[in-house]
């Protein structure tokens, strides 16, 4: 089957090949798909990063793929058309975005292969280190809109937070709470209903169609339909609006 590479800062991944349909998730510069259908210029795409498909909508920019040489840390990180911060910007990427570089370099910025420029201090290379704590990257999405399959700086849900949380730490699950619930990659399973768990850092606690994690013994880090962004709320207060219904610990360093 077909492989292509995204070139848009981000696109959207929905459930049917047509407008008004809900987004199930999201790609973001540089991941690779695999076209499975096309139908009238959409495309039924399975993301190579997490597996997850669904149909790309008409003019979603992409290419054959090439080898990123880094990738956005910075929570968000302006192309600009030339090395300086006088340039006004033409695009944005999220954070984890890939790219490729060409090899110039100028000011403390360096060009991509698309022919624009990103300050280097926003970028980290492909070969670098997991994070080891995904507590601290979650929390630099503290107030981003909640977007329902959203999976980017732009707008994110609960399970699309911890996926990006983390796979920044070196863990790729899925793109759906109730997957994710499943999924021992995420670290051992600790409780069914929260009940006599001494919560710690870095705990992902679900609930029926929900995910959030774990800041510290208290208080959950999430993206909410509740307040439409990414908050902090203490651990009782999200329960008494959804019961606890699983508890997994990952095998991480907590910071």
């Amino acid at each position: 089957m077909t492989i292509r590479q995204l070139t848009a800062p981000h696109a959207v991944l929905l459930e049917e090949p047509r407008d008004g349909i809900a987004q199930t998730s999201e790609m973001i510069r540089g991941e690779r798909f695999r076209i499975l259908e096309e139908r009238d210029g959409w495309l039924r795409a399975e993301n190579a990063f997490d597996g997850h498909v669904g149909w790309l909508p008409p003019g979603t920019l992409h290419r054959e793929p090439v080898a990123p040489t880094h990738r956005v840390r910075a929570l968000r990180a302006d192309l600009h058309p030339g090395p300086t911060h006088r340039a006004p910007p033409v695009a944005t990427l999220s954070f984890g975005s890939a790219v490729t570089l060409d090899g110039r370099a100028e000011n403390g910025w360096v060009g991509t292969d698309d022919g624009l420029w990103l300050f280097a201090g926003w970028l980290e290379p492909m070969d670098a280190a997991p994070a080891t704590d995904p507590i601290a990257t979650a929390l630099r999405f503290l107030e981003t809109p909640y977007v329902w399959g959203g999976r980017s700086s732009f707008g994110i849900d609960c399970s699309g937070l911890v996926l990006t949380a983390m796979a920044a730490a070196g863990v790729v699950s899925h793109h759906s709470s109730g997957m994710q619930r499943k999924d021992e990659r995420l670290g051992a399973w600790l409780s069914e209903d929260g009940k006599d768990v001494a919560y710690e850092r870095g705990d992902i606690v679900f609930f029926p169609g929900h995910v959030g994690l774990m800041v510290d013994g208290t208080n959950l880090l999430h993206a909410t339909v509740f307040t439409m962004s990414v908050v902090i709320e203490p651990l009782s207060e999200v329960a008494k609006r959804a019961e606890v219904n699983g508890v997994r610990r990952p095998a991480l360093t907590r910071a």
